[in-house]
């Protein structure tokens, strides 16, 4: 038997090993690639879980917000008729002191001096408290 005759039958019985050990890596490659589909199953059904829950959180956050405008708009309402009562009421000071000044007997020059009313408030509140106390 020559050398090259001795190299065939290795060769020979080296290609059933090959074809096994071929075989073999080929199931592998076939049970990681049915591994790899099961995880990306897996993966795009926890995605799509993620999807839902986060339009749920941004129905609920545009609700919130919608809410919160709301609450904004009501606190700047309430902020101006507590600004305006606080007006009509600083603007009433002159007059309520004025009446009790002419309850107490002031005449209508002591009103215009110490409330900075015109001539024709202090004699009207002169002549409506000041008859309101003689009657």
């Amino acid at each position: 038997m020559n050398a090259e005759q001795m190299i065939a039958i290795a060769l020979a019985g080296l290609l059933p090993l090959s074809l096994l050990a071929l075989a073999w890596v080929a199931l592998r490659q076939r049970r990681a690639l049915a591994a790899q589909a099961e995880e990306l199953a897996e993966l795009r059904r926890e995605l799509g879980v993620l999807r839902s829950d986060l339009a749920g959180m941004c129905r609920a956050s545009r609700g919130a917000g919608d809410h919160l405008l709301r609450l904004e708009a009501r606190v700047h309402r309430l902020t101006e008729r507590q600004n305006q009562s606080e007006l009509r009421t600083a603007s009433d000071r002159p007059y309520s002191q004025a009446i009790e000044l002419v309850r107490q007997g002031a005449a209508a020059e002591d009103l215009i001096q110490r409330c900075g009313l015109t001539r024709g408030e202090a004699e009207l509140i002169q002549m409506l408290h000041g008859l309101a106390e003689a009657g």
